[in-house]
């Protein structure tokens, strides 16, 4: 059996029970774990700590988590109105955090239409409209700490060096909102026409950009780095519609500044993590760097 593509098998873990009992006050019917598979022998499947109950009152998703995603959840995400999974609550076991919450029964963005690039696009706005220029800082302070880091990566590259230098200028005082911080296209899944923005794990207040940048970076029309389908035409579709929502937000040419920026950020990540096999990320950085240069 398949659920978001991926496979379900029935939990007979009597500890998952336990936490289920921890969190709900209804009956379980079944618990599935869910798994995936990436090839035919039985290794080939990745079992996660991701579970989907089946409960008297419909599905919810119980799932190992960080400490930041529950947080995210209670402090940002929980009663807001946004497109989100709906928070049950979370339990902490030997140190081990827990979430439950709603069960998004849709598919995902892994093949861009005119429509969804919109309807995701709505979904976010409204999130960043909801926190701009928030004040926490936290998150901010990691990830500032980790792109200064990234930078000593690539300084030996003149021309990266000195790009990736203009973007860590304007990260410092670039408008922040709430942000998944991993807002890739498995990660929206469309129901009901509405697109809901999952996992958390990662998010925080941070600047806006990352978001937009982050969801547009890695699809392509030919599916050269992810298994992500999204033409131009989606792109800019999607970009401007985030602009066009916002209530507060730069000028436009600094708004796609911000977002050039960030998608460099992107490239350099991914070259970094040793994910460009094929120079892709490589080639994008080095025109994209020689661009910012210009501007």
């Amino acid at each position: 059996m398949e659920v978001q593509g991926k496979l379900k098998v029935i939990c007979t873990d009597l500890h998952i029970y336990n936490i289920c009992a921890k969190l709900l006050d209804e009956s379980v019917k079944t618990i599935y774990q869910i798994c995936e598979r990436y090839g035919e022998k039985e290794e080939d499947i990745r079992n996660y700590d991701v579970y989907l109950l089946e409960t008297s009152s419909g599905q919810k998703i119980l799932k190992k988590t960080s400490v930041r995603e529950v947080t995210n959840y209670k402090k940002y995400l929980a009663g807001k109105d946004l497109a989100v999974p709906i928070f049950y609550g979370s339990w902490k076991d030997e140190n081990v955090n827990w979430i439950l919450l709603e069960h998004i029964n849709g598919q995902d963005l892994r093949d861009m239409t005119d429509e969804s690039a919109i309807t995701a696009a709505d979904s976010l706005v409204k999130i960043q409209n909801q926190y701009w220029n928030h004040g926490d800082m936290e998150r901010f302070y990691t990830y500032l700490e980790r792109i200064e880091k990234r930078y000593h990566y690539i300084k030996e590259d003149k021309i990266l060096a000195r790009a990736y230098q203009i973007f860590l200028n304007r990260q410092r005082n670039c408008p922040r909102t709430l942000s998944n911080g991993d807002f890739l296209q498995f990660n929206a899944m469309i129901k009901e026409d509405k697109v809901f923005i999952i996992d958390w794990g990662f998010g925080g207040v941070m600047p806006y950009s990352l978001d937009i940048a982050r969801f547009i970076a890695h699809a392509t029309e030919d599916r050269a780095t992810f298994p992500f389908y999204m033409d131009d035409y989606q792109k800019e579709l999607f970009i401007n519609r985030v602009y066009s929502g916002l209530h507060q937000k730069p000028e436009y040419e600094q708004y796609i500044r911000d977002i050039k920026y960030a998608l460099f950020n992107e490239y350099i990540e991914f070259i970094e993590a040793g994910e460009d096999e094929k120079n892709w990320y490589g080639e994008q950085a080095e025109k994209l760097a020689r661009e910012i240069l210009k501007s």
